[in-house]
């Protein structure tokens, strides 16, 4: 029985530099026409500032609770509000109660971003903290989906921690995101960030996203995650197994 149950669930990893010049492995949920590779890293460039404008790709086949998530992140245009800010997605799903919409989200470009609302996101981008002026940091974001009975949708944010940091554009910098059960931890450069527990979303897919009116850069991503749900990938993953076999 405990053979079964080990087996059962598998830790994996998905590794992504770019350096081939093929996006082989994600998917553009909205805005393909304004993302792709340059310069051997991902670019997102959401041309307006609004969320239907918002460039997302997802990473292919991987559902899962737990991950360790690590990309470095570069800005060259940010927009001065965190819900516009770049980010990324984590446990993204659909609710239930999308399902009588779903066939219309996915002819609809403006739409489709809908299908992994239901997520937290990690957003870098500006926040008032109660001062007359704004201040650059990075924001933990519980996204969330309602559908009303006239059919209306209503798709929002509430703010779960935010950490004040002055990051630079143009600068590259490494951010790391452990989400293990409740708890989330998030590093800038192996600096902790953000610790902070929640139970609103228990597994989902994972995506970068530009955010709305920015340019965003990403490079070296790597995902190590419990593979609860998994398409074939035996091109884009390799066991933890196998990987902590080839160090000595």
């Amino acid at each position: 029985i405990l053979t079964l149950l080990a087996s059962s669930v598998r830790a994996e990893i998905f590794r992504d530099d770019f350096d081939d010049g093929d996006l082989r492995g994600w998917t553009f949920v909205q805005g393909a026409e304004h993302g792709g590779i340059q310069n051997s890293a991902l670019v997102l460039s959401s041309p307006k500032a609004e969320l239907e404008a918002e460039v997302i790709s997802v990473v292919d086949g991987i559902i899962s609770s737990d991950y360790e998530v690590s990309v470095s992140v570069k800005v060259s245009r940010l927009v001065k509000d965190i819900v516009h800010g770049p980010h990324i997605g984590l446990r993204a799903h659909t609710d239930p109660l999308l399902d009588p919409f779903i066939e219309s989200f996915q002819r609809n470009k403006k739409l489709q971003r809908l299908l992994y609302e239901q997520s937290y996101q990690f957003i870098l981008g500006y926040e008032d903290i109660g001062a007359p002026d704004t201040k650059k940091g990075l924001g933990a974001t519980i996204q969330r989906v309602e559908v009303f009975k006239n059919g209306r949708i209503l798709s929002e944010g509430k703010l779960r921690a935010f950490r004040v940091f002055d990051f630079r554009l143009h600068k590259w910098y490494r951010l790391k995101i452990v989400a293990e059960g409740n708890r989330f931890q998030c590093f800038i450069d192996d600096k902790e960030m953000l610790n902070f527990f929640d139970d609103t979303y228990t597994a989902g897919r994972i995506y970068l996203s530009s955010g709305s009116g920015n340019r965003v850069h990403f490079d070296d991503f790597e995902v190590q995650y419990e593979a609860l749900a998994v398409q074939s990938r035996k091109q884009l993953t390799i066991t933890w197994g196998e990987i902590k076999g080839g160090f000595h």
